[in-house]
């Protein structure tokens, strides 16, 4: 039978358990003989044929040389659907879903599907401007998988349908899909029904904080730790708890969010209480959800004695999970949370008399929750409220499924017990994501306490670890903040781009807000370059001085309004320029201006009815970049000789050849040092003629049909494989609901997706993003490297393990290893590196045995010879040269 997978959107994850009276909406046996027909489009080259169940259709004319088949099979005794594409790069098909958008309401999709190809389903307007107000991307594999989603859809402004999107060459296997609508009632009676007691007692896990915050809390991402914000255990302030209690300062401000917990009766009233003192004028936030605010009360005080607060709330009806969100400015001691079922708060009590803290000690990349290979593998504890006799019992547990026990320690009388634990290494998987769990057990063996986590990822200490790197290919995009930094380094970033993430440290819009005044960011851009990231800046935005827009600018599309005079912009790109010739020596002009809210010309509230559709682009948008570019070009080399500008900004589609058409023929390719484009992908990549192959010659055609070659770097500075919500990663104990997540998928998808890449001679590549993050329970979209807390994701581990792998290296040719094997060929000074790929359906392969060569995963594990290969990416590397590695892989 299909593996339960449980991915809720937004809300609820509850399955499985007897409805009222839910509303089917859609219930497909796909299995079932279904209606013929054929789609020829001479004109577009389409040819789609096959038969598909009542009420669905295909919905792919929009599209050009589509070849696809829509065909019921049978195999081992299961009748399906399976859709092949063999042409176009892009299938879609859809069912109607009349009148469900009124009044909003909470849905539930199962889907049971699976296909390496992979696909996306989307609720989303039947009209322009097409957007889906709910999505979700099925981690879909070579087994058979059920997949469920619950979510809350607000009323809709227009009909929606169910699309189904598959996003490249390949097949999609489907059984069975089945929509429902619950009402409130249904809801009620399945908590209930699941939850008989309502939730007991404080519903946190964690309420004190000996060691700081603990996991599942996060700092938001605008406030850099350590320098603009302070959060530590005071050893000096003992809190009503009788435990040490966290300090908070932030003279500038902060927002904080705390565990996610689980609301079990989340129909009732609750309310959430804390002990605090200091000098601070904020709030207490309860949210839930997609961070929605439930209830809130403000702090504003100012005394050396303990005070209680507490915020009375209203959960959103089954929320996956709710946090409290501290936010303010100020000095703040915080001490004892609960969270309970009621209108009035009880006397604190922890949910169990004791409780566990873990944090790593301070080393290199602490602040990342990196221990690199070379340093001790050692975590910190400290337990709280443990009678005499009492022990602290642990595990290690890795992505690969080893748990190891680790040694009891006997606590000590007292309190507060704190101390080391150490930890081996587990032999065969030394790399990668690990989880330490711990708990305290009595003298008779019970646990008297929660289960408390840290997870940390050892990694090889990366190769430009305390230097810049500027020829390096690893680029991201992450905020200015201690953390985020050392953990991009640490995965072996060293490239960062300033785009959203970084646009108010260097936007003209933020810097020049009224013309004449300037305000620069220094401090942020040079925590960059303390960390020995360089910076690709970004030439973009206008004041609204400067616009059409006419007015100061406080929401973001308006920003990216055409600066209406070239002398203004020449001002603005010679002063950014020079202001910056210690910290940046290279500027991208603009972002994405093919797309028309990033570079719209006129603002109009009459056209179209999303809040973009209102910006409109010039009819002369091309040229009017070239200019523009050129106009940058000119006053920076003027400025800063040799400063590189990056242009084009193009995006790799038959849309994006058009607009690198476009430039090029207004002069482009003379007014830029190296061209930039965008390719976000969600098909499987690592392969020959992949959608990075097609997406990179697509965006760069124009120029390769009229010079033969592209005659300057190209940089892809902005893009991601979107292959899954990577909000929960390697969490267990963190999250009050199940983690589903496939992270193996995640990561091995991000790798193929960078290897494939390097494969174009690309100069740079920039992930996108790693600033996107808040708190637990909601989807995380345009996201990548992180958890939904803002710390790595396994994914990340991967990267590190390919930046050690290829990094200073060059890529040589693409080999066929196997029927649907390949193998990524890299050669540098020191070394030569074979990243081994697979097609869906690939021949059985096993790594070939030789002496001169050397074997690893995706995490960079060590592998036997003659071991066979997953579907996953493995290396095979060697000190001797790019023939031994080549004798390598042909002797088998």
């Amino acid at each position: 039978m299909p593996r339960p997978v449980t991915v809720a959107a937004a809300l609820l994850a509850l399955t499985g358990l007897a409805l009222a009276a839910p509303e089917t909406i859609i219930d497909t046996d796909f299995g079932a003989p279904g209606r013929a027909f054929e789609i020829i489009d001479a004109a577009k080259g389409n040819r789609i044929v096959g038969s598909l169940p009542e009420g669905w259709s295909d919905n792919s004319g929009w599209k050009s040389d589509v070849v696809a088949e829509y065909r019921t099979t049978t195999e081992d005794g299961r009748t399906f659907l399976r859709i092949t594409q063999t042409s176009g790069d892009g299938l879609q098909f859809m069912h109607d879903l009349p009148g469900i958008g009124k009044g909003g309401g909470y849905y539930r999709l199962t889907v049971t599907a699976r296909g390496r190809t992979g696909c996306s389903l989307a609720l989303r307007f039947n009209g322009p401007p097409y957007t889906s107000p709910w999505t979700a991307s099925p981690a879909t594999g070579d087994e058979w998988r059920d997949f469920s989603y619950d979510f809350r859809l607000p009323e809709q402004p227009q009909p929606l349908g169910l699309y189904c999107y598959l996003p490249a060459n390949g097949s999609l296997d489907l059984q069975s899909l089945k929509l429902v609508r619950l009402s409130d009632e249904d809801l009620i009676a399945e908590v209930k029904a699941k939850y008989p007691e309502g939730g007991q007692g404080n519903l946190l896990r964690t309420t004190r904080f000996p060691l700081g915050l603990q996991s599942g809390w996060s700092i938001a991402r605008e406030y850099s730790d350590g320098d603009q914000v302070q959060v530590h255990t005071d050893a000096q302030v003992i809190g009503p708890s009788g435990c040490p209690a966290l300090r908070i300062d932030a003279p500038l401000g902060i927002t904080i969010y705390g565990e996610p917990f689980l609301v079990p009766w989340s129909f009732e009233p609750h309310v959430a209480s804390v002990y605090v003192r200091g000098n601070w004028d904020g709030r207490l936030v309860a949210i839930g959800g997609q961070v929605e605010y439930c209830g809130e009360c403000p702090i504003p005080i100012d005394t050396t004695e303990w005070q209680r607060v507490q915020v009375a709330f209203k959960p959103i009806l089954l929320a996956r999970s709710h946090s409290l969100m501290f936010e303010g400015r100020g000095t703040l001691w915080i001490d004892g949370l609960q969270v309970e079922r009621g209108a009035e708060a009880s006397p604190y009590a922890p949910r169990r008399a004791a409780e566990v803290s873990l944090a790593l000690p301070e080393s290199d990349a602490s602040a990342a929750r990196v221990q690199f290979d070379d340093e001790p593998a050692e975590v910190r504890f400290c337990a709280v409220g443990a009678p005499a006799g009492s022990a602290l019992v642990g595990r290690l547990v890795t992505i690969y499924g080893d748990e190891v026990a680790l040694a009891p320690v006997a606590l000590d009388e007292g309190f507060v017990s704190a101390g080391m634990l150490t930890y081996a290494p587990v032999a065969e998987h030394p790399l990668g994501p690990y989880r330490i769990e711990a708990w305290v057990e009595d003298g008779a063996g019970k646990r008297i306490s929660p289960e408390n986590e840290v997870v940390l990822y050892r990694l090889h200490r990366p190769r430009h670890w305390d230097e810049d790197a500027p020829d390096s290919f690893f680029g991201t995009h992450t905020l200015s903040t201690t953390r985020h930094l050392t953990m991009a380094k640490a995965i072996g970033c060293n490239w960062v781009r300033l785009h959203d993430a970084g646009t108010e440290y260097i936007g003209w819009s933020f810097l020049e807000p009224e013309q004449g005044k300037w305000q620069f960011r220094d401090g942020d851009l040079k925590r960059y370059r303390d960390h020995h990231l360089k910076i690709l800046g970004l030439l973009s935005t206008s004041p609204g001085w400067a616009s059409n827009w006419g007015k100061p600018c406080t929401g973001y599309f308006e920003r990216y309004m055409e600066p209406l005079r070239m002398d203004d912009w020449a001002n603005a790109v010679r002063t950014i320029v020079d202001h910056h010739r210690d910290l940046i020596d290279t500027y991208e002009v603009w972002n994405e201006p093919w797309g028309s809210a990033f570079w719209s010309l006129t603002f109009d509230e009459k056209h179209g009815s999303a809040w973009q559709e209102h910006f409109i682009p010039s009819e002369t948008a091309p040229r009017d970049y070239a200019r523009l570019q050129a106009t940058a070009y000119e006053a920076a080399h003027g400025t800063m000789p040799e400063v590189t500008i990056v242009g084009f900004n193009t995006y790799a589609s038959p849309e994006g050849a058009k607009w690198t058409r476009g430039v090029l023929d207004a002069g482009g390719l003379d007014t830029c040092d190296a061209i930039s484009y965008h390719h976000y992908e969600t098909a499987l990549t690592g392969m020959p003629g992949d959608a990075v192959e097609k997406g990179y010659a697509s965006a760069m055609a124009p120029i390769t049909e009229q010079q033969g070659q592209v005659p300057k770097p190209v940089w892809m500075s902005e893009g991601a494989p979107l292959s899954g919500d990577p909000s929960n990663g390697f969490y267990r104990h963190t999250l009050p609901y199940e983690n589903d997540e496939d992270a193996w998928r995640i990561a091995d998808r991000l790798v193929r997706y960078v290897i494939s890449r390097h494969s174009t001679g690309e100069k740079h590549a920039f992930l996108y993003t790693m600033h996107g993050h808040s708190t637990f329970g909601g989807r995380m979209d345009w996201s990548t490297l992180i958890t939904a807390d803002g710390y790595l994701h396994p994914s990340a581990a991967a990267h590190s393990a390919c930046a050690w792998f290829v990094e200073d290296t060059r890529f040589v040719r693409l080999v066929s290893l196997a029927e649907g094997v390949f193998g990524y060929l890299f050669e540098g000074p020191d070394r030569a590196v074979a990243a081994i790929t697979t097609a869906p359906g690939h021949a059985d392969y096993a790594l070939p045995a030789s002496a001169d060569v050397q074997y690893f995963d995706l995490f960079g594990n060590p592998v036997a010879a003659g071991s066979a290969i997953d579907d996953h990416v493995h290396y095979v590397t060697t000190d001797e040269g790019l023939a031994a590695l080549e004798a390598a892989l042909s002797a088998r």
